[in-house]
């Protein structure tokens, strides 16, 4: 974006800085994601632990000279994953495979490129994978907090183009018979163009955290379920109404039948009385 009143964040030139959290537990999250990586890959060089939770964490490696992301999965802090895992469902392996079927779809993701199994005392049966780093990128709820801090709806031309563009890119994602069962701002990578201004007219969208895609007819309720999810991060009371309307015109401008049949579903009449 350019011209008067124009906002500017330009993608760090910089790799990203570790966090500050230096408690015992989070010295002992990242001693075990440290410890998963030497399992894995002995010869990766550790750049930056990027974040560490009770779910695993993020790692930013070196590896054959190349720039990665290493993520750990415990399981162990969603117990639906916990149950699942004995039988048999494996995000990490499902992270891989439809990293490839989205890239076949013509979907921007940041491609998943390695991925496995790990038994760790603290965490039987963790899973990992590798995917592709993105210099300069930036989720977009990290860039939405920088650009209008406590803000929920889209305060500036920037802000309202990228929430456009989710909006686009998640029909590109139902219509190629996909579902992405967290699409949130988290798990939207912005990319800089050859501008380098994350808001820039020229900044694009990659998706993440593809454990979570399905690959199935996306009717009108899921439809509706995954608008929903993405807009109740953006509404706010005072833009609730222009913000759904304007959505679904961006969604479902061009298939009237469909906007009809979204806005005929429960979650979409939910959200509309939840925000008055």
């Amino acid at each position: 974006m350019t011209g008067a009143g124009a906002t500017t964040i330009l993608a760090r030139d910089v790799l990203p800085e570790p966090k500050a959290d230096d408690s015992a537990i989070a010295r002992s999250r990242r001693a075990l994601l440290l410890r998963a990586l030497r399992l894995v890959h002995a010869e990766a060089e550790l750049v930056v632990v990027m974040h560490v939770s009770r779910r695993g964490g993020l790692a930013l490696i070196r590896l054959a000279g190349e720039l990665s992301v290493f993520k750990l999965i415990t399981c162990q802090a969603d117990w639906k994953k916990r149950l699942a895992r004995p039988f048999g469902w494996n995000p990490a392996r499902r992270a891989h495979a439809m990293s490839a079927a989205l890239l076949q779809a013509g979907i921007p993701v940041c491609p998943v490129t390695e991925h496995g199994e790990l038994n760790l005392p603290e965490a039987p049966r963790a899973l990992w994978t590798i995917s592709r780093f993105v210099p300069g990128a930036c989720n977009l709820r990290e860039l939405k907090a920088q650009a209008q801090p406590g803000v929920r709806a889209p305060a500036t031309p920037a802000m309202g183009r990228l929430l456009g563009e989710t909006l686009r890119l998640l029909r590109r994602l139902h219509d190629a018979g996909f579902e992405h069962r967290d699409y949130h701002p988290g798990n939207l990578l912005v990319n800089p163009g050859p501008g380098g201004n994350l808001l820039g007219e020229d900044a694009w969208l990659s998706l993440v955290d593809l454990e979570t895609v399905v690959q199935r007819k996306a009717t009108a309720a899921r439809r509706a379920r995954d608008l929903r999810r993405l807009l109740e991060t953006f509404a706010d009371r005072r833009a609730s109404a222009s913000l759904i309307d304007d959505a679904l015109h961006t969604y479902a401008g061009d298939d009237k039948a469909l906007a009809e049949r979204i806005v005929a579903t429960r979650r979409m009449a939910g959200l509309r009385r939840r925000l008055r």
